[in-house]
């Protein structure tokens, strides 16, 4: 996701502050479900073309931007995260500078929270008093309070290049990828915003997620060199013990069977998914072990797993220019419905 935008993001806006939305009336079509998926559609860099589809199953019908729908206006300049907290739906629009908070209930704006000019990328929340964001340009992290949408403390240093963050055990890890020159997490005490350890992992932690037991899952990407590949270097799949903040495991990818892996989806069931280069690739978080390295022959943009369908759902960017598609997946890895979405479609949240 990040190597799509990466070699065009130039980022200069200033801390706003926060603001309240009313409802905004629209003419366009909004879903009566429940439950769905959602789509965050990145758009292109500088083009404020990023939206929100919203996809339910059961009647394999898209609705292709809610965000516009219910607030009449667009949802910003590349969207990047999206996270489900007590019926809002957290939504990081990058090139923006901005998290727009939206009610699941109607997809309506409750809020929009302006985070500076340090290119606001992933998000995890704590507790209805403390979230935290990654900020990719400049080394630092943003908390936050999720029910005021108000910044808390901004500029926490943490390493080169943050991306994925994650909650377990009561702190904030956070990958910093440098792009290929870093090779740590970040562990950040969230009752004094300060980072009190470092882990050291492969190269370009990128993605992060916590399993069935609690442990953390890191994807990491490994190092590229751009003029010579005989210096790139595997990544892989590591798994963090938060009780002691210790690598308990690593799944080896070598590079000519899994290339630079990407996408990381981790199920509460026991096994997790990783893109690679010849596929999706599905692992056993237990026992730390590849279980079929070609699980499904696509290597789409983006990956989520559904624990209550065990569906799973891809996210194919196509051309980076045309609408992306949307497909799903039974649990043995057999194609079912797909959907067409908006550009670039880069996260996958699940509503029940």
């Amino acid at each position: 996701m990040l190597n799509h935008f990466i070699a065009v993001f130039v980022v200069s806006i200033t801390l706003l502050g926060c603001t309240k939305n009313g409802p905004v009336s629209s003419g366009e079509e909004l879903p009566v479900s429940t439950t769905g998926v959602y789509v965050v559609n990145e758009g292109n860099f500088q083009k404020s073309n990023s939206s929100l589809s919203f996809y339910v199953p059961d009647s394999n019908k898209v609705y292709p931007d809610v965000f516009f729908a219910a607030n009449g206006r667009p949802l910003g300049d590349v969207g990047n995260d999206m996270v489900i907290f007590e019926n809002k739906g957290f939504i990081v629009v990058n090139n923006s500078n901005k998290v727009e908070v939206i009610s699941l209930a109607n997809n309506r704006s409750l809020g929009t929270m302006y985070v500076g000019s340090d290119s606001p990328y992933k998000l995890a929340i704590l507790s209805d008093s403390k979230g935290y964001i990654t900020n990719l340009y400049s080394g630092s992290v943003t908390s936050f309070n999720p029910t005021t949408y108000t910044v808390i403390k901004d500029g926490i240093k943490v390493g080169s290049n943050p991306q994925g963050i994650a909650i377990a055990n009561g702190k904030v890890y956070v990958c910093n990828s440098g792009y290929g020159d870093d090779s740590t997490i970040s562990v950040i005490d969230p009752g004094v915003d300060t980072v009190v350890q470092t882990i050291t992992v492969a190269k370009q932690p990128t993605n992060i997620a916590v399993d069935a037991d609690g442990n953390l899952v890191v994807a990491c990407y490994g190092y590229v060199d751009y003029t010579n590949s005989a210096n790139d270097t595997p990544g892989n799949i590591t798994v963090i013990d938060p009780s002691r903040n210790s690598v308990v495991a690593t799944i080896p990818l070598p590079l000519s069977a899994y290339g630079h892996p990407s996408g990381l989806a981790v199920s509460s069931r026991g096994y997790g998914f990783i893109i690679a280069q010849n596929g999706i690739a599905k692992f056993d978080t237990k026992a730390a072990s590849i279980i079929v390295p070609v699980f499904i022959p696509k290597s789409p943009y983006c990956i989520a797993v559904d624990d209550v369908t065990e569906k799973i759902y891809l996210g194919d960017a196509k051309d980076y220019v045309q609408n992306g598609m949307l497909y799903s997946y039974d649990k043995n890895g057999l194609i079912g419905d797909s959907a067409t979405v908006g550009i670039i479609p880069g996260v996958i949240v699940f509503k029940h």
